[in-house]
Order: structure tokens, then C-alpha cells, then sequence
């Protein structure tokens, strides 16, 4: 079963977050509010995929992800915000994150990113539910 952490500042979101992967099949295995404690979620449990905000207190999503993806580039991360400027989207495809998705998220799309990113890194997702 695929493993996923969620990091975002808004309870609302992360709820939204852990019942869409849920639906997939993913096992949340830690939640966080601020980008500070990334790296070190990372570590301790080794997500297939790791969702992020951009804009949190601390330590933002783009700082985050480039410090994960230097010190561990296999990582899937999926950028989760509503920013859409020009800069951060660059900023984030060279941070090497595998996907920007826009909020509000239509959940369907939201599954089929989720899906496509943890197939392309060889985990294998179960079907949604009908």
C-alpha cells in the first residue's frame, strides 16, 4: 500500500488531501502544517509521495522541496497551492517536483495526479472505490 504525507497550513485542505489519497489507496502516515518539518518527515517514514503547500508559516513549499529533493532526489512531491505565478511554478519544476496542483482541486483530478505521479515511481495504486 503506497504511503503519503501531507504537509499544509489549513486543516480543511489536509482533510481534503487525506480522504482523496485515501480513496486511492495511500495510508497517510504523518500530517504537517509548516514546511520546517518536512525533511524531517521525509526521513522518519519515507513516503512514496509528499504532498506541499507553497505558502505556510516557517519554512515555505518551494524552500522545502528543494531542500528534500537535494538531499533526496527520488522523493515525489507534489505541489498543492493556490499560487499560480510564473516564478514559482519555474521555481518548483526546478526544484524537481513532479506535479503542481491548482486549488480549489476538482478531486478527480486530484486522483488521477496522485495516481500517474506514484505509477510513475513504480507503487502500486489500488482502484478508487465506485
Amino acid at each position: 500500500m503506497p504511503t503519503a504525507v501531507i504537509v499544509d497550513d489549513s486543516p480543511i485542505v489536509r482533510m481534503q488531501l487525506r480522504q482523496i489519497l485515501t480513496r486511492i489507496g495511500c495510508t497517510i502516515v504523518a500530517e504537517a502544517a509548516t514546511g520546517d518539518e518536512v525533511k524531517a518527515l521525509y526521513e522518519r517514514h519515507r513516503p512514496d509521495l509528499i504532498t506541499l503547500d507553497i505558502v505556510m508559516p516557517g519554512k515555505d513549499g518551494v524552500t522545502a522541496a528543494i531542500e528534500l529533493l537535494r538531499d533526496f532526489p527520488s522523493a515525489t512531491v507534489i505541489m498543492c497551492t493556490s499560487l499560480t505565478t510564473r516564478d514559482k511554478i519555474l521555481a518548483c519544476q526546478k526544484a524537481g517536483v513532479c506535479h503542481y496542483l491548482l486549488k480549489p482541486f476538482d478531486p478527480a483530478r486530484a486522483e488521477q495526479v496522485f495516481k500517474f505521479a506514484l505509477e510513475r515511481s513504480d507503487v502500486a495504486v489500488l482502484r478508487s472505490a465506485p
